[in-house]
């Protein structure tokens, strides 16, 4: 029987449409029209004599076979592009010191790290999590060399990533008007704890904290757990959560940019290599989440 030789081109294309799941999505991941993405998959299952997807006009799912391919297909394009990394730049090594905002995607900063670490196995990281004003704090004190922090009115650093805001409380959570609404929060000097406050404050609607937790690891299960109302990035409403709004006397809370912020003296390459690391993910998340919202 001849081997099939599976062309790298093909298989991030195919990880692509896994990833977003949409045709139209990963053709704008690896710029390529949806015919032209839809073609190459075609040309995949040619060589390889089986279904990866299956089609419906609504859905594209992986077949038994694709979810095989897709673990395999993820790692040969890793040892692609670090063999090619390997032959055309030097090895980035060294120790970086990040701090990484409660709000910044806490689902998926373990698989940045995770991706990070298999890229430059020879770099060390050295992360934090924690409040934005906290983290900028340190790193104004040398603490930290990289901060993904939320980008505040008058500073001038370029957003790279940007979602709505939403108030957001257990699916069947149900709130008695009459009574202060029961508030789930970080602890104080959180940007988003002031402003909900202060939106409901405005809106003259009485509250009550109902729990303070150190981070979105506890915040997020105790809103799905139903202890009370916050807001949150629109990317963390989970499927055991809903979004309040207007008509349940909540006002709109706007959206929250992130941006990197970086120590005079940082090391550049592995800075650069970090960046690079996490917008390939924002990149996918920007896209899964756009192709939601359509």
């Amino acid at each position: 029987m001849h081997a099939a030789n599976l062309e790298i081109d093909l298989l991030r294309t195919f990880v692509a449409a896994a990833d977003t799941g949409s045709f139209t999505a990963a053709g704008d991941l690896v710029a390529r029209t949806q015919s032209a993405v839809s073609i190459q998959i075609k040309r995949l299952e040619e060589a390889l004599d089986t279904r990866v997807f299956e089609r419906t006009s609504r859905s594209l799912a992986l077949t038994q076979a694709g979810a095989t391919l897709l673990a395999y297909a993820r790692r040969m394009l890793e040892l692609n592009d670090e063999s090619v990394r390997a032959v055309t730049a030097p090895p980035v090594e060294g120790e970086l010191r990040v701090g990484i905002s409660e709000y910044f995607q806490p689902r998926e900063v373990i698989n940045m790290l995770a991706r990070f670490a298999q890229r430059y196995p020879q770099a060390h990281l050295e992360v934090r999590i924690d409040l934005s004003r906290s983290l900028k704090k340190m790193l104004a004190q040398n603490e930290l060399d990289l901060v993904i922090g939320r980008l505040e009115a008058r500073e001038k650093a370029a957003p790279f990533w940007r979602e709505p805001l939403r108030w957001a409380c257990a699916a069947d959570a149900v709130f008695d008007p009459r009574q202060p609404l029961p508030v789930v929060v970080l602890p104080a000097g959180c940007v988003l704890r002031e402003q909900a406050l202060a939106l409901l404050n405005k809106k003259k609607r009485a509250w009550r904290i109902a729990l303070t937790t150190s981070g979105m690891n506890g915040l997020l299960p105790a809103l799905e757990a139903g202890l009370g109302a916050s807001i949150v990035p629109a990317s963390l409403v989970s499927e055991g959560m809903r979004t309040l709004g207007r008509e349940d006397g909540l006002p709109d809370p706007g959206e929250q940019a992130l941006a990197f912020y970086e120590r005079r003296g940082a090391p550049r390459e592995l800075v650069h290599a970090f960046n690079t690391v996490v917008q390939e993910r924002v990149a996918i998340l920007s896209v899964v989440h756009g192709a939601a919202r359509r």
